[in-house]
């Protein structure tokens, strides 16, 4: 069997996830306007509006952040798609704990009530260091750049690590 080459759009398409990986916003809300498919998925089923929300940013480029997902949203993004493991880009918010992305997102429709393959409801993830339940005081959640690092947290509540996302869209 023959791997077909990359079509023009998929080669675009990749651009973006590779602009939202690098943390170029500006570049990814030009390919957007210039009609770059923005409900693509990877093979894990994240979207371009999953990575912006999963990506952690620095006070200066929080705005940049804050513009593409506007940028996103205002050009058709489904901000209630999931990945393979059920999770919306309100989980990768979250998981991020940026609350103004957060916010944005309800505000914007995000439905908080989409379960992932944990049966966690996004605000499970919001702030997993100070849980007190008995079945969840076990997880140790710290924040790292892109998705969340998760500690003696059983494989299931991990997704997609910024390492194979790269090589995924850079092969």
């Amino acid at each position: 069997m023959t791997e077909q080459a990359p079509t023009g759009n998929q080669l675009v398409t990749d651009k973006l996830f590779a602009a939202i990986a690098r943390k170029k916003f500006k570049l990814a809300s030009i390919l957007i306007e210039g009609g770059v498919k923005i409900n693509t998925k990877l093979s894990s089923g994240i979207t371009p509006i999953m990575a912006v929300c999963d990506s952690i940013v620095d006070e200066d480029q929080r705005h940049k952040k804050k513009k593409l997902l506007l940028c996103l949203l205002d050009n058709g993004a489904k901000i209630n798609a999931v990945d393979k493991s059920r999770r919306s880009a309100l989980h990768y918010a979250c998981i991020c704990g940026d609350t103004s992305i957060i916010q944005l997102l309800k505000s914007r429709g995000a439905k908080s009530n989409i379960r992932d393959l944990n049966e966690q409801y996004p605000e499970f993830y919001l702030d997993c260091e100070n849980l007190t339940s008995p079945r969840r005081r076990s997880f140790s959640l710290t924040r790292r750049d892109s998705i969340a690092s998760m500690m003696n947290i059983p494989t299931a509540y991990r997704t997609w690590d910024s390492r194979e996302f790269l090589d995924s869209i850079l092969e």
